[in-house]
């Protein structure tokens, strides 16, 4: 009797310890929640989020992979995700005050793809520290505009909208107030520009054509568009067209097939590496 009691407290001291541990284990590796959509099951979550089939079962106390479990809350282990995920698809970690709604506005993406990628409801709850997935491509407007506001607010005289756009985002690009860029274009306090508008960023300045091999370019015309440079240009022959520079990537795009953009290339010719050189690397002034 007394070997049964003994045994009976040597096994609830080791479940205190495994408890413990496992209280631990999840303060380090912390988990997030999801839940389950029409056809989910545990096999199908764990390809999703290439977190191991039978750590999943663990977690969620489920012996059957393949039962669809729509509906139901599931633990995913944060620490999976972040190891497995980074090479495909961004990540954000959730901080105080962030809603579904504002991930989507700040990395400029469609909500419901964050709630599909994540499988979340449309009022899910945020906790913090809380990984979530971006698609693909999606990029922090807070990191756009520190990549391009070095070369955007020296080398630019005009901005190019392709969307609907905030005027307080192309103000903070290119160093200038609001006020300003509203002044320069007889705008009245306008706060959304519409796409496909050209908007002046500093005073006009007589053209200055440089050359560049066989091609002529419009210093004084450079225009900021999604992160791409433009400027007018034309052939030796004095045929006009427009030239494209991406400085991240260091590559070129022009309209000079019957006015429609190529794809963009690397450059080639010894006048090209120095065009992007000298747009991108060295300060210049008009």
């Amino acid at each position: 009797m007394l070997k049964k009691i003994e045994k009976n407290i040597s096994l609830l001291y080791l479940n205190s310890i495994i408890f413990f541990l496992s209280i631990f284990t999840l303060k380090v590796n912390a988990e997030t929640t999801i839940i389950a959509k029409s056809g989910d099951t545990l096999l199908k979550i764990s390809k999703q989020y290439g977190v191991p089939l039978k750590e999943l079962m663990y977690k969620n106390n489920l012996n059957d992979a393949t039962r669809t479990i729509e509906g139901k809350t599931i633990l995913i282990p944060l620490k999976n995700i972040e190891k497995d995920y980074k090479a495909d698809n961004p990540i954000y970690k959730v901080v105080e005050g962030d809603t579904l709604y504002k991930i989507a506005r700040d990395h400029n993406i469609n909500l419901q793809n964050i709630i599909d990628l994540n499988n979340l409801g449309n009022n899910s709850f945020l906790e913090l520290g809380q990984i979530i997935l971006l698609p693909k491509g999606a990029i922090s407007k807070k990191l756009i505009i520190k990549k391009d506001i070095k070369l955007a607010s020296k080398k630019v005289f005009y901005h190019q909208t392709s969307k609907s756009e905030n005027l307080s985002i192309i103000a903070e690009i290119h160093k200038i107030t609001k006020e300003e860029i509203n002044i320069l274009n007889n705008l009245n306090n306008t706060v959304k520009i519409n796409p496909n508008i050209k908007l002046k960023i500093r005073e006009s300045k007589p053209p200055k054509w440089l050359k560049y091999g066989s091609l002529m370019i419009n210093w004084s015309d450079w225009t900021y568009l999604d992160g791409n440079y433009i400027a007018q240009a034309k052939t030796k022959k004095n045929k006009s067209f427009y030239l494209a520079l991406n400085c991240k990537k260091r590559t070129l795009n022009n309209t000079l097939n019957n006015s429609y953009w190529t794809s963009w290339y690397f450059p080639y010719n010894d006048f090209e590496f120095k065009l992007i050189n000298d747009f991108c690397d060295q300060d210049f002034k008009i």
